[in-house]
């Protein structure tokens, strides 16, 4: 199995699958490497992603929910009193707050960051809604910050989740003790995958991505943190990134 972020990664600048990358992806799954996209984003976000790409299967929300050959095989839930209290606390700081179920995601407010954070990766922006919380199922959340601070900030006062700033306008957020390594683990353990598995990124969300597979690859555009534990570095993913990593692992 090949597990793979997405942006920086699999995408391009415009956030978009080149066609030498689709492609490859078709290959690969044509000779037996079953690929997963590993990514901070809902899995209902990827459908043109993964019709484009072949891929049927995510470990989504950053670990927190996982599709298998489009079947959801695991979802954790988030506290409702610790999301509440984070809610406050950011509320407090005039920060929004977004929330991603297992359909869609929504905010508590629209503001100048929030429309950033989704422009920057092509998104549609989300509705606002600041009481639904309560009473769905939530298993990420987003607090748009464009100060790195922030991740201590809130870590400090709320502890059970673990907090990841993955881009200029926005901290990805979810339970503490989870991330893409632990759903990665989750999906060889709940498919009892015995064989091989590969694991390719390039930010600061990948690390945990890189240390749960047998063989990883950092992108050239990757962080010196992710390339120091790599197995093997390509060149950026806007330089063929992709294609020149499956050629060092055979199967291109």
């Amino acid at each position: 199995m090949a597990f793979f972020d997405l942006d920086g990664t699999l995408l391009n600048k415009q956030s978009q699958l080149d066609e030498e990358v689709i492609q490859a992806l078709h290959h690969i799954r044509d000779n037996g490497i079953l690929p997963v996209i590993a990514t901070g984003r809902g899995h209902f976000e990827l459908d043109n992603l993964m019709a484009q790409s072949g891929i049927t299967s995510a470990v989504a929300m950053n670990g927190q929910f996982i599709i298998v050959e489009g079947e959801t095989i695991y979802h954790e839930p988030m506290a409702v009193a610790s999301i509440d209290r984070l809610n406050t606390l950011a509320d407090a700081r005039n920060q929004s707050l977004a929330f991603y179920d297992k359909d869609s995601y929504w905010v508590s407010e629209m503001t100048d960051l929030v429309k950033d954070a989704y422009g920057y990766t092509d998104a549609p922006l989300p509705v606002v809604n600041d009481t639904r919380y309560l009473t769905d199922e939530i298993n990420m959340l987003l607090i748009f910050s464009d100060q790195a601070s922030d991740v201590t900030y809130y870590q400090n006062l709320v502890p059970e989740f673990n907090y990841f700033k993955n881009t200029p306008y926005s901290i990805d957020i979810i339970n503490a003790g989870s991330n893409k390594g632990t759903g990665i683990k989750k999906v060889v353990e709940l498919l009892g995958f015995t064989g091989e598995t590969y694991g390719f990124g390039d930010g600061p969300n990948d690390l945990h991505l890189l240390e749960a597979v047998d063989h990883a690859t950092a992108m050239g555009n990757a962080i010196d943190d992710l390339k120091a534990i790599a197995d093997f570095v390509s060149t950026a993913n806007t330089d063929h990134g992709i294609i020149n990593a499956f050629k060092h692992w055979g199967w291109l």
